[in-house]
This record gives structure tokens, sequence and C-alpha cells, in this order.
């Protein structure tokens, strides 16, 4: 004993104190990444379909394709001939880390996946009451994504009695892996020549969609040192890994589409609050010496918020030219995860968007603006023309929901709910095929500068986000 305590770096202190002021610090100066649950795609959902999303997403009072009931529900009623639509996309999502106060930290994540993100079927009804226009859908969208991959070092220091530095240096490993989506039968109903109604109701329960469930897995392999050396049989590792499964709940989407004149149109509409349940399982793994194992599962329910939008289009009169706007307001203290079986009273409701209690949380709604334009290469010399081919394009402020964390001489405060800036600007073009088949294509870039500081609750540490997005789309009219 005492040729190993002559040969360590430590001075004057006894070991077990040594090791008990080490990991003290350890478990106190890890930063959690992703502790709430990290929405990597735009959290403010919104409808799909490459011809909409060349136009930047402002869609809510244009709404007349296949795709429409992922946007204004009344715009249904537009609909004439039985459709079918099929959306796929290529998502690419990096994140570049800059801290002042953890250099280590300093690095780019992305991830990238492709996915089938929307699919309907629409079908006008031929006979209805008073001759109103009814139309009918059944829908398939990918709304959420959750997939985040993030490797990177951690260091932080103590000072200890007579003199020593201890420290804790740490490899880790963060991926998180899951999305989800709804099954949405819908209608449309013209209740006037002017004004239509429309109704979603979206299905999200696992049985109907196998893939809504999500993982976080994080590995951590920490050292310590004293005074810049090993401190022997110092090696933690542990790894944890949560599951979330058997997600279900449903929620509904109100729509109107007022046309007030040929040519200028006007769109409302309200998502609703989902509420789901879902069963949470948390699996721990640590070698600290010798091995140890914990798994626990409890049910677990989540709130994602409601939201609100209006837009406005306008086609000019040769039909060559529309220009359109919306603007979305979400209700992001509504994102709440509740777990009432947690030990931790004030853990019980947490704010999904801070991961703090929700009750202490201030989480402001976000704004979204969207403004596009489509241009239709129509030839008026040509009584029908079989190739149409258009061009559209898009620019957009999508601000996602933050803590609002500010820097202070101690730290970071705790926030005042402000969300961070994010913008986009979006191509596309299309080509109508004889009037029966159109394909689209679009390309949207979203970014944010200086943003997602909460990642690690770290000041000075925040993250430039870029997100290249393509969709291709088609539509087979009948």
């Amino acid at each position: 004993m005492k040729q190993v305590y002559r040969q360590s770096p430590c001075k004057r202190l006894p070991r077990g104190l040594y090791i008990l002021g080490l990991w003290l610090l350890a478990l106190g100066g890890l930063p959690e990444a992703g502790a709430q649950l990290e929405i990597t795609s735009s959290p403010n959902v919104v409808g799909s379909g490459a011809r909409a999303l060349g136009m930047g997403g402002a869609f809510i009072a244009v709404a007349d394709d296949a795709t429409a009931a992922s946007w204004n529900p009344g715009g249904l009623t537009q609909l004439e001939r039985p459709e079918v639509s099929l959306v796929l996309s290529h998502k690419w999502m990096g994140e570049d880390f800059q801290s002042f106060s953890h250099p280590e930290l300093n690095g780019a994540h992305h991830v990238s996946l492709e996915e089938i993100n929307y699919a309907s079927i629409v079908y006008p009804i031929p006979r209805t009451i008073g001759g109103r226009n009814l139309v009918l859908s059944l829908n398939y969208q990918q709304k959420y994504n959750f997939d985040r991959d993030l490797q990177f070092r951690y260091r932080t220091a103590a000072a200890l009695p007579f003199g020593n530095l201890a420290a804790i240096r740490s490899q880790n490993s963060y991926q998180q892996r899951g999305s989800l989506a709804s099954i949405s039968p819908a209608f449309g109903f013209e209740l006037t020549k002017r004004l239509s109604l429309g109704v979603v109701m979206n299905f999200w329960d696992q049985s109907l969609i196998s893939g809504n469930e999500w993982q976080v897995r994080r590995d951590i392999r920490s050292t310590a040192l004293i005074n810049g050396m090993v401190f022997p049989g110092s090696l933690v590792q542990m790894q944890v890994e949560e599951r979330y499964r058997n997600f279900s709940g449903t929620n509904y989407t109100l729509g109107a589409f007022y046309r007030a004149t040929e040519r200028l149109h006007f769109g409302m509409v309200y998502h609703s609050k989902l509420q789901a349940d879902v069963d949470y399982e948390r699996t721990e793994r640590t070698r600290l010496g010798n091995y140890g194992f914990n798994r626990r599962s409890r049910p677990q329910q989540y709130t994602f918020p409601s939201a609100f939008g209006v837009g406005v289009a306008y086609r000019f009169p040769n039909d060559k030219l529309t220009l359109s706007l919306d603007i979305t307001r979400r209700e992001w203290d509504q994102f709440v995860i509740h777990d009432p079986q947690n030990r931790n009273l004030s853990r019980q409701r947490i704010s999904g968007v801070t991961g703090l209690p929700a009750s202490i949380s201030k989480v402001k709604p976000t704004y979204t603006v969207r403004m596009g334009a489509e241009y239709v290469f129509v030839n008026e010399r040509k009584p029908v023309q079989h190739y149409l081919p258009s061009l559209r394009a898009g620019l957009f402020y999508d601000p996602e929901p933050s803590g609002g964390q500010r820097n202070q001489w101690y730290g970071l405060d705790r926030g005042n709910g402000s969300p961070d800036d994010y913008f986009g600007v979006a191509v596309g073009a299309g080509l109508l095929i004889r009037n029966r088949v159109n394909i689209d294509a679009a390309y949207t870039y979203r970014w944010g500068t200086g943003v997602r500081q909460d990642t690690f609750g770290l000041s000075g540490t925040d993250a430039d986000v870029d997100q290249h997005l393509f969709y291709l789309s088609t539509v087979i009219y009948f």
C-alpha cells in the first residue's frame, strides 16, 4: 500500500478521498446530450408533396392536389377526379458545434435518411346532397424524424486540497433513432359555392404503423486524472439504452377553404394536441471495478402541441403565376412528457423542449412564415398541351422551440423560452404529362446559426445547423 501511494500522482490526501472527489466531479460534470426529446426534422410539422414544398410550404390556401389533406382538408373539394400520390424524400441533417468553455466539444455531426414521406388516395363522391362537392381521402404521412448522432470528447477539472488538480476525461457517444407517422382518413365538403370545410383524423397507433417508435443510446467511457496522470483503477464505462414502444394516440385537423373571388383564396387550418401513450424501458450497464446492470420500465404519456395556421393565395389572370403566403403558430408550452411513476416528483412532468420540470419551463410559441410562387408554362396557342412544365420557389422562417438560455458569468440562466431562428429557401419543378401523371421534384435548404444551446447546457456552446431535403413525388389522375 505504501509503495502504491508513493507512486501515485496524489499529494498527502488518502486515496479513498481522491476517488470519492473524482467521481462526484464526474457524475456532476458530464453533459447529458439530448436529455429532452430531440426532433431533428423541423418540429413545426407541415404537409407533404414536392409541389407544395417547392413553394416553400406555403400551401394552406392552395391545397388543390392529392396532398391537400396534409395542408388543409377544406381544399379537398377542388379535386374533381380520383387521384393517388406518392412522395419519396432524402434528408441530410448536420450539426456543427462550437464551444468557448469546452473547445473539445467542437466538431461536425450528421445523419441522412431516405423514406416514404407521404402516400394518399383521393376519391370525389359523384352524387351528394344538393350537388355539393364531397371528397374522401386516405393518407399516410411521416411527420417527425428523431435520428441523431453525436460523438464527442469532454473534459472537466477541479482543484483538490494540498495543491492537487483532479480531472475527468471522457469519450461520449449519443445515438437517437426513430420517427412518427400517422394514418389519416379525411373528407372535405362544399358548404356553399365559396366555402368548403374539411376534417382529418390522425391515427398514430404502432399496431397500424410498425415504425412508430424510437430509441436512445448513450455510451460513456471516462478516466480520472490527478495532476495530469491517469489515476489507477479509475476507468468507468457506462451504457444507457432507452426504448419507447407501443406508441398510441389520436388527434384531428380541421380546415376551411374560402374562395373570395375566382383568383383570390383564403385558407385556415387547426391541428389539435396529440396525447399519446408509450411504453418506456431503460437499461443501464456500468463497469466500475465490477459490472452493474439495471432495467426498469413504466408507461409514459407524451403531449405534442396544437397549431393554428392561415394562408392566402392569388392566381394571376393568365393562370400562369400563383403567389401564396402562410403563417402558423404552434403552442410549444404544451409539449410535455408525463412520467407518473418517476420517483423524483419534480421529474413527473417535464418539458419536451427543455428537459426541465414543466412547472418552471418557459417555452414560447413559434410563428412560422412561408412565402411561395409557382409559374406554369401555359401556351395559349395550343388548345391541348400534352406536356405542361412548371417552376416553383419559396422562402420561409421556421423557428425551433428552445429554452432560450443565455450565457451568464456563472454559466447559463434558466432561459426565457425564446425560440431559435431558422430560415429556409426552396426550389422545385414539375411536369404534367397528358393531364394524367404529374411528376414533381423539390429541394429545400434550412439552416440555423448559433442555435441548440440546450443540447449540452454549457455556457458558450451552440451549433450551426444545416438541413438539405430532397423530395420526389408523383400524382396520378384517373
